[in-house]
């Protein structure tokens, strides 16, 4: 048994933080900071909304595109620094609760930009020994 991508979903926040809005709050540039991070802009989430929030509305794209339905997934991992809380419930429980998943395994990943790959690595491993059918894995932060 081989582990495989079934769909993608991604969600960003609408509000926009670009180099030049930087550069009024602080003493830089555009080109200051595109030379050494090569970001030109970054999504700010509103106050209210949450990492899991952010989480679910991507997760909710992929499940549509997926041909599965949300009950066939019976594990959830998510990578994140910037969980809703700062011990627990894990995010990908809250990620669960609010998708209605009642009967799946859910953990979080703490590992931060290599975290994603690690949570490959791990849905791989679960899927290919059989354990798991359908892993939903989440990357999300808010910082």
């Amino acid at each position: 048994m081989y582990a495989e991508f079934r769909s993608i979903g991604a969600y960003v926040p609408k509000k926009v933080l670009t180099n030049d809005d930087l550069a009024k709050m602080v003493d830089t540039t555009d080109e200051w900071i595109t030379k050494r991070t090569g970001i030109k802009e970054r999504r700010i989430a509103d106050k209210n909304e949450t990492t899991s929030d952010m989480g679910v509305k991507a997760a909710e794209k992929a499940i549509e595109r997926s041909g599965i339905k949300k009950s066939e997934i019976d594990m959830i991992i998510v990578a994140t620094i910037s969980p809703d809380y700062f011990n627990m419930p894990s995010t990908a429980t809250v990620i669960a609760d609010k998708m209605g998943l009642e009967k799946v395994s859910a953990f979080d990943i703490s590992a931060a930009c290599t975290g994603f790959i690690y949570i490959l690595s791990i849905a791989k491993a679960f899927i290919e020994s059989g354990m798991k059918k359908n892993i939903l894995i989440v990357g999300s932060e808010k910082m």
